[in-house]
């Protein structure tokens, strides 16, 4: 398939041909020269936009240019992850992507854009998932859950929509179990984690960032969490791991992107300040006891990621037999 960005490109680049070679140049060579915008496709609050708006402080001091976080929510992430793919490739304008938004490039027969329209600059880790319950229902336990799930009426569990990573990991979680449940899609997790609480439905796979703020302020219970050992902020909920879940391993993984075409020097200049700001010790002391896991990866590295997460969640798609009309 021919991608819209490829279609985009193409008559630019063939006008590029026949301009002065300096004059290309001077395009990236005193980059930046004004504002940069980090595109953030869900709605304010989350954890993109929290990593982000934190980053762009450093950003900003690095490059010398005001560097700000926009929303763009919609469509599931589509509509920030279409806004940065059909810019001008000229790095001031970047994504943050998420899991969720590579699962909607595998999810959607007919979106406009895919993983190739877009130059990768830098994965910067990501949160663990956590299993929550409301504290309003009698579950205390993953057994307790598993009963429910496995009775005649099934579970109810909500998400921040369809293709989520908390609506295909509470599939996966109940083709595990052998139980049944009833989805409840939100247009976000802050909105799917208030019915929760709320009481309106009955389990959800948040960020372990979430669900410890919310455990908190005891709006819900915390059964387990998905990374191989157990997490800063939530020291006495075990692991999927150790209650015999090992395959219930999913992470909200965050990488920055640049439109498809942005100068490798743009790019690298880009994974150079966004780089130094997620190992600076003021980022760690941040977001590490929230349970943030810190995994920088570039090039190759990146590129194979991405492919094989949409790969991996495909699978998911396939095999539940997943769809979404747009």
């Amino acid at each position: 398939m021919v991608s819209r960005r490829k279609i985009l490109l193409a008559a630019p680049a063939l006008m590029a041909c026949s301009m002065p070679l300096a004059a290309r140049a001077a395009g990236s060579g005193d980059y930046p020269n004004r504002l940069v915008k980090i595109i953030i496709a869900n709605p304010p609050g989350g954890d993109d936009d929290t990593l982000s708006r934190w980053l762009a402080e450093t950003m900003t001091a690095e490059l010398g240019q005001p560097v700000i976080v926009e929303n763009r929510g919609g469509g599931a992430t589509t509509v920030g992850g279409y806004t940065v793919a059909s810019a001008d490739p000229d790095g001031y304008t970047i994504l943050c992507l998420t899991t969720s938004g590579i699962v909607q490039t595998v999810l959607r027969d007919n979106l406009q854009y895919g993983l190739d329209d877009f130059a990768p600059i830098l994965g910067i880790g990501g949160y663990p998932v956590a299993l929550v319950v409301s504290d309003a229902s009698n579950i205390t336990t993953i057994d307790e859950l598993a009963a429910v799930a496995k009775s005649p009426d099934g579970i109810t569990f909500a998400s921040g929509g369809v293709g989520a990573l908390a609506h295909l990991t509470a599939v996966r979680f109940l083709k595990e179990i052998k139980g049944t449940g009833v989805h409840v899609p939100h247009r976000n997790n802050p909105e799917g984690l208030q019915a929760l609480a709320g009481g309106f439905t009955q389990m959800m796979f948040p960020s372990a960032r979430e669900a410890g703020n919310l455990r908190a302020d005891g709006h819900l219970r915390v059964l387990a969490v998905t990374s191989e050992e157990r997490t800063s902020n939530l020291p006495d909920v075990p692991t999927m791991r150790e209650l015999g879940f090992p395959s219930i391993n999913t992470s909200l993984w965050y990488g920055y992107m640049a439109p498809a075409g942005t100068p490798p020097e743009v790019v690298a200049r880009l994974t150079e300040v966004i780089s130094k700001g997620v190992q600076d010790q003021k980022f760690q002391d941040r977001f590490g006891p929230l349970a943030f896991r810190t995994d920088l990866r570039t090039g190759k590295a990146l590129t194979d990621f991405m492919t094989s997460e949409a790969e991996r969640w495909r699978t998911v798609i396939v095999e539940n037999n997943i769809k979404i009309t747009d």
